[in-house]
This record gives C-alpha cells, structure tokens and sequence, in this order.
C-alpha cells in the first residue's frame, strides 16, 4: 500500500498542479464572463478555453517546466493571457452575431492563438 509520501509525490507534479490552477482560474474567468455578459454559453466556453484547453496545450508542448512553483506561474500567466485574449475577442465577436455563434468563434481563435504562441514557444 502506498504511503502518504508517496501520494503527495505522485500528486504534487507540475502537470497536476498546472491543471488544478487552470481549473481554478476557469471557474473566476468564468464567473466574470457570466456577470458581464450575461450569456451561459460564453462562459462555458470561457471555462473550456481556460480550463483544458490552455493546461493542455502547454503539457503537450512541455512548457510546464519541472518545478511546481514555475508551472504555477506558467499557468498564471497563459491563463491570464488566454481570458483577456478570449474577452477581447467576445466583445468583437458579439457586435455581429449572435450570443452563440460568438462565444464559438471567439473560442475557436482563442485556441488557437494559444497553440500558435506554444508553437513559437516551442
């Protein structure tokens, strides 16, 4: 059986960590996104974009790194990044169509604008 010790490493990786941030990040964008807007759907989106979308593009381009504290910052940052880049583009998008087809659009660039800037990370 493992012991504490062992489940607090397993736990406590960069990956883990990063996803866990992300997902912490997603539901406040998301909540922001609902009180401003006031469409459920765009913070849906809002939440997708942030919340798997953004961790997962930086895990499969290993732009993590290997420290907790540097992936927490990473994450932060692309975060934060991805949320100012998908609302700029909501209140683009919005003017001309529809509370749906927006919030897709305006989620469809945003991913990938976040994969672009991994690529040239990469």
């Amino acid at each position: 059986m493992p012991s504490i010790r062992d489940l607090r490493a397993r736990l406590l990786t960069p990956e883990n960590v990063g996803i866990t941030v992300a997902v912490a990040l997603s539901i406040v964008g998301a909540y922001a996104i609902q009180l401003r807007v006031s469409a459920g759907v765009a913070a849906f989106f809002g939440l997708i974009v942030l919340g798997v979308s953004t961790p997962a593009t930086l895990t499969s381009h290993s732009l993590l790194g290997t420290r907790v504290p540097s992936a927490i910052v990473r994450v932060s940052v692309a975060c934060t990044a991805t949320f100012v880049t998908y609302v700029g583009l909501l209140s683009v998008v919005f003017g001309w169509a529809g509370r749906l087809l927006g919030a897709a659009v305006a989620f469809t660039l945003t991913a990938l604008a976040v994969e672009a800037v991994a690529r040239a990370l990469d």
